[in-house]
């Protein structure tokens, strides 16, 4: 029987923030006139962070104008001087506020702790406008994963107001496991006329680990193990949440203990009797030697297993420690213990020698390479299930 989906979702990770990234040009402080002097000169000579090109509008633009100025010089009417004057000065407005709408924005990218192969992963860039009085329009950013290749366009849905906010979210699909580097590689804008296209910040990345995929797999503990099942109550008196009985109060007994409604009925103070847990656990070790794994896609497939049954175990209170490769015996106690182990997955490569010494006991978890890319699962020396 194939074990349940149970999937730690990303998004219930905490977010980390990149820098911000602004128009890295105009950041330096310095007196107003000298960074008045400082913008023309870099409207005249853009620095590499910048870049101002004609869009395909702006090309027509500009060939009517050159159609024009040669009429005009050569009939010498001045309807069409006005009208070369027109068009030029659009084109120069056009790059002023072009500048101008980026002024004061800076963005920054914010992604979960990880995302998992083939499901889909969530990014989110944020905005803010430190200008004063005038909005921000017609933003668009291009962001990409480098592994995957493909850029995705951000526009911004709406206008950012003046000391304003928002954020742009997106959504990839890693499709392995491992290290992938999301990044923004443009911000451009053509507002307002669209007749210039302006691209300012250069690019920022930021990295984040993928764990495996989830794979289906079957998991039989043999009889033996079977036989206390965590949760199983022990027909003793203990701390637990299943009640055996009740009893009369005694001193000392917690006043949470007291079962008020039987209390009541019966004229007198009793208290609920509740029996121990006990929960079997396991140990899985991951063993990544390139000789027993030397097909990479059944090496792929024993991550995706490994990670798929400890969260499984791990939602069910039934996996009591982890060790990868030889390392310690990590004890998982915890949320953030799981992730440190799907992690170390994430980062998994085939080893030349086996380092693993394997703990001993009907309790450990151990894969082993079977036939057509299969892996089978091991409970101590006996077959326990496969993928």
């Amino acid at each position: 029987m194939s074990a349940p989906a149970t999937i730690i979702p990303a998004s219930a990770a905490v977010p980390r923030p990149g820098e911000w990234l602004d128009l890295a040009a105009f950041s330096g402080r310095r007196s107003r006139a000298a960074g008045w002097w400082r913008v023309l000169w870099h409207l005249v000579l853009p620095p590499d962070t910048q870049r101002t090109l004609p869009t395909r509008a702006g090309i027509i633009l500009m060939l009517v104008s050159l159609g024009i100025g040669l009429a005009a010089y050569n009939n010498a009417n001045n309807v069409l001087f006005m009208a070369l004057s027109l068009l030029l000065s659009s084109l120069v407005l056009s790059g002023l506020l072009s500048w101008f709408n980026f002024r004061g924005v800076r963005w920054r990218l914010v992604l979960p702790v990880h995302w998992r192969a083939g499901e889909p992963a969530p990014a989110r860039l944020e905005l803010t406008n430190s200008k004063k009085i005038t909005p921000t329009y017609s933003l668009l950013f291009h962001g990409r994963a480098r592994r995957l290749g493909d850029v995705q366009p951000m526009p911004l849905p709406d206008r950012l107001d003046a000391g304003g906010a928002t954020s742009v979210e997106w959504i990839f699909q890693p499709r392995e496991r491992g290290k992938e580097i999301v990044e923004i590689t443009s911000a451009e804008s053509q507002f307002p006329f669209g007749f210039l296209r302006k691209s300012a910040g250069g690019s920022v990345s930021q990295e984040i680990w993928v764990w495996p995929a989830r794979v289906p797999y079957e998991f039989r503990p043999p009889h033996i193990r079977q036989a206390r099942q965590p949760g199983d109550v022990q027909r003793r008196a203990g701390p637990g949440a299943d009640l055996l009985g009740l009893r009369p109060y005694r001193i000392g007994d917690a006043p949470r203990l007291v079962h008020w409604k039987a209390s009541a009925r019966l004229r007198e103070l009793v208290v609920r009797q509740t029996g121990e847990e006990q929960h079997a656990g396991y140990i899985v070790v991951v063993d990544a030697a390139r000789g027993r794994w030397p097909d990479p896609a059944q090496f792929e497939s024993l991550c995706s297993l490994a990670a798929s049954l400890a969260e499984d175990l791990f939602t069910a209170g039934r996996l009591r420690a982890v060790s990868v490769q030889g390392a310690p015996v990590q004890p998982i106690k915890r949320l953030a213990d799981l992730h440190s182990f799907l992690n170390q997955l994430a980062r998994l490569e085939p080893a030349e020698h086996s380092a693993v010494t394997t703990p001993r006991g009907s309790d450990v978890i151990t894969f082993h390479p079977g036939p057509r890319h299969q892996v089978h699962v091991f409970l101590g020396d006996e077959s326990a299930g496969a993928a």
